[in-house]
């Protein structure tokens, strides 16, 4: 084996040129799936840092007659899964509750903390690496604040301070509240993803609001079918109970880290493929180059063999320099890998859930392994096999400058070129139906203008607002007055800086945190049928809303100064609200009620106006039936505000807004940020799978393009004899260039043949992910295929030209 070795290694230095090209070759295709399988890895793979992670399920109890719900647990249902009956070790929810840290200095810095139930902690079975979880005691109605903090507000806010359990802190929820730090949870808890801090969190067993993320440990051993049933049978105790509350609903779970990532999961999937077919088109490449070189050494191994080398000696030898040349291009597509996650993580991969390190474990050292080895194996049978079933006579035939090539070698070198056409056209019809997907929803009519606007979140503490305790009766006349007056009074301070036209405010901004909910409703003069209700979300907005938006009214009015408390209750819906529950009715007549879990007979809120449709969720995701509600009669305290300006860039006032806003209240941080950012942010997970498709057809295109230029220059060089015999009697380049461009043309249409339907198949398998693009798109397919043929008859050209011009003289000389 070292002598094989030896041999190898000065075989491949007299032939450098051979050796880079493959090595190279094999870098891109090794370093691509491995940078894609390490970031699938850190995703999908890697274990959750908890105990038994396999146990650990996300919890939501969605609608079973199709209507629209948020799809979260209510606390009777957490409560209902938390008994005997069910195989389930504990259940718990969180609620997100945006706040602020007030600092000793008098600054507040905004954090998002979680309430969490009882025996959350406990059901991811870690220890706090300071103090402790929170206990039974703190988990009952009004029990004091208590606060556990994330690894990563304890080092930047409190300077790791290591003796912080049993410190008192401040939160600005109500009235600055109180709370002792009673731990810092280990970092790398994050759950929810981005969490700064948890609070303890009571909740009743009739408490039927769904607000709750639920998470659950099932007991070791336990069958989906018999959870699934033992859940079932919970429900229908709900339903029993509460009526329509259970009734066409059920649990729902799915693995925590499926949960965690989200439509992330499917994306690295189908971008691994696509990283996969790259590989393949390496090794094709390679194989080519091996095959063709294979051939110019023929008389060589003739020799060798006839000197008393067996045929297992000469396979080994190749299959040697195989692996060779797989090991240098894994160690070099190591180094590439471990880049190309660095700049990934660097655009912004790394706010993604469980991609804040990508490492390069064990698993993946073991994948780049097995790459490694399935590669030199791969790369090396074809020559191997076919020098293995060749007589010397033949072996030494192939190499005069007169023969044609083995039937063997000729047939290998046709399917290999086949195969990297249609590779190719399958990662170039990948890459473009991505990046139309991306293109579709980056133009997708989100309902609203994101240009030219700023938008900032703060928590309005209702301290600020609420006169103190025994002054008098706290209406809710009173409250809404206060607000209103707290807002506009900020609003005039924002409408003073220069640039500005309009400001508003709303509850939950598109694209952001949903701080809003989804009501059951009653149409005013039909019947409500409680098995099967009509839902729609609820959302609240200032005045001047839709305006600082840029959403259009198309029917009826905007809300004015008049609809404020005391006041008859009106909303403006959206088109699917009206196209939906109204039908032929003209909306602007109608009035509907709307509670959970029933529907109460009143109030009843009179339509005054329609709204265009507005993606609230995400840009790909249809609008759901919604209604709008004026802040005056439904006052909120979390509040987002929407700046319009006349600015192309309207960060450039961020610091004039942060400056009212202090002169307005010192201790509430705010930061505002380009509204047109959030869109682009929602966007992360596609950009990343199309930039990444787009590198792989780029490179799929220049492997195809070196492998058929490869491929053909060979194929011509063994002809030369032939070429200059043919011009000799007669033969003009003309004839001589498009006989060798006919030897191509075979290949190019079989090769396109079957990566069209390749990539049609893939296109199938794959079309849940993308966003009002077909499979059968033609000019996706089409711009693939003209794409990919075009550098392939550019591959074909250059040595059919050289040929062309060959002097006969000088070759027949030569022979």
């Amino acid at each position: 084996m070292l002598n094989d070795l030896r041999f190898c290694l000065r075989s491949l230095r007299r032939q450098p040129g051979f050796a880079l090209a493959a090595i190279a070759t094999l870098a891109v295709g090794i370093g691509a799936t491995t940078a894609i399988f390490s970031t699938v890895n850190a995703a999908l793979l890697r274990p959750l840092p908890f105990p038994h992670p396999e146990d650990l399920f996300a919890v939501y109890t969605p609608a079973t007659d199709g209507r629209f719900t948020l799809g979260r647990v209510s606390g009777v249902e957490l409560v209902r899964l938390n008994t005997p009956a069910v195989s389930i070790v504990h259940a718990a929810g969180t609620g997100r509750i945006d706040t602020a840290i007030l600092r000793d200095d008098g600054s507040a810095v905004n954090v998002v903390a979680y309430g969490v139930t009882e025996g959350f902690f406990d059901l991811f079975g870690v220890p706090m690496i300071v103090g402790r979880s929170f206990t039974p005691k703190e988990h009952v109605p009004a029990a004091p604040f208590a606060a556990l903090l994330s690894y990563r507000v304890w080092r930047d806010l409190f300077g790791s301070d290591p003796a912080i359990a049993g410190k008192p802190m401040r939160l600005s929820i109500g009235p600055p509240t109180p709370a002792t730090i009673v731990g810092v949870a280990p970092r790398e808890f994050d759950i929810p993803h981005g969490a700064d801090l948890w609070v303890n969190f009571a909740i009743t067993p009739q408490s039927t609001g769904h607000g709750f993320d639920g998470y659950l440990r099932i007991r070791p051993g336990t069958r989906p079918e018999r959870l699934q049933s033992e859940m079932a049978g919970a429900m229908a105790g709900i339903a029993h109970d509460y009526g329509s509350l259970g009734r066409n609903r059920r649990y729902e779970v799915q693995p925590l880290v499926s949960a965690m990532i989200g439509d992330l999961g499917p994306t690295l999937v189908v971008v691994l493929s696509a990283a996969a077919l790259l590989l393949a088109l390496s090794c094709v490449n390679v194989t080519n180059l091996m095959l063709a070189r294979g051939a110019m050494r023929s008389r060589e191994m003739a020799v060798r063999v006839a000197l008393g080398a067996g045929r297992g000696r000469i396979v080994r030898q190749l299959l040697t320099e195989s692996l060779v040349l797989s090991t240098a291009g894994a160690v070099a597509g190591l180094l590439l890998a471990f880049i190309g996650v660095r700049l990934l993580l660097a655009r912004g991969a790394s706010e993604l859930p469980r991609l804040d390190r990508v490492p390069f474990d064990a698993r993946v050292m073991a994948f780049s392994l097995v790459a490694l080895v399935v590669t030199g194996l791969v790369v090396g049978f074809a020559p191997a096999l076919r020098l293995a079933g060749t007589s010397v006579r033949t072996l030494m035939n192939e190499s005069g400058r007169t023969s044609t090539e083995g039937a063997s070698a000729h047939w290998l070198l046709k399917m290999m070129s086949v195969a990297e056409i249609a590779l190719a056209i399958t990662l170039v019809a990948g890459a473009g139906w991505l990046v139309k997907s991306f293109s579709n929803l980056g133009t997708a009519d989100v309902g609203f203008a994101p240009q030219h606007r700023l938008v900032f979140d703060l928590v309005l503490p209702p301290a600020r607002i609420l006169p103190p305790p025994g002054s008098g009766p706290v209406t809710p006349g009173l409250v809404a007055e206060r607000v209103m007056s707290w807002t506009r009074e900020l609003e005039e301070r924002i409408k003073a800086i220069g640039g500005v036209t309009d400001v508003a405010t709303m509850a939950s901004a598109p694209l952001g945190t949903d701080r809003d909910g989804a009501l059951y409703l009653g149409v005013e003069g039909e019947v409500v049928d409680s098995e099967h209700p009509r839902v729609a979300r609820a959302h609240r907005v200032g005045q001047g809303f839709f305006k600082a938006m840029g959403i259009r009214i198309i029917a009826g009015r905007e809300f004015t100064a008049d609809d404020r408390t005391g006041t008859q209750p009106v909303v403006i819906v959206n088109r699917t609200f009206a196209r939906r529950y109204l039908g032929a009715r003209d909306p602007l007549t109608v009035k509907f009620s709307a509670g959970y879990p029933d529907v109460p007979p009143a109030p009843l809120f009179t339509i005054v106006g329609v709204a265009d449709d507005v993606r609230y969720v995400s840009a790909g995701q249809a609008a759901d039936p919604a209604y709008y509600m004026p802040q005056a009669q439904s006052p909120y305290f979390l509040q987002t505000f929407v700046i319009n300006t006349t600015l192309s860039d309207p960060t450039r006032i961020a610091s004039s807004v942060r400056s009212a806003m202090k002169a307005m209240d010192p201790l509430i941080p705010i930061e505002p940020h380009a509204l047109s950012e959030i869109v682009s942010a929602s966007l992360s997970r596609q950009r990343i799978g199309m930039t990444l498709m787009m590198l792989f057809a780029l490179a799929a295109l220049a492997l195809a393009a070196i492998g058929i230029y490869g491929v053909i220059a060979y194929a011509s060089a063994r002809r030369l004899g032939e070429v200059a015999t043919r011009i000799a009697l007669g033969a003009t380049p003309s004839d001589v260039f498009w006989l060798m461009m006919k030897q191509g043309r075979t290949l190019t249409i079989a090769g396109t043949a079957v990566g069209l339907a390749v990539a049609y198949a893939g296109g199938r398998a794959a079309s849940s992910l993308l966003y009002e693009v077909r499979a059968s798109d033609p000019l996706i397919l089409g711009s693939a295929t003209v794409l990919v043929v075009a550098i392939t008859l550019l591959a074909i050209l250059v040595p059919a030209r050289r040929m062309s011009q060959v002097d006969p003289s000088r070759i027949m000389r030569l022979d």
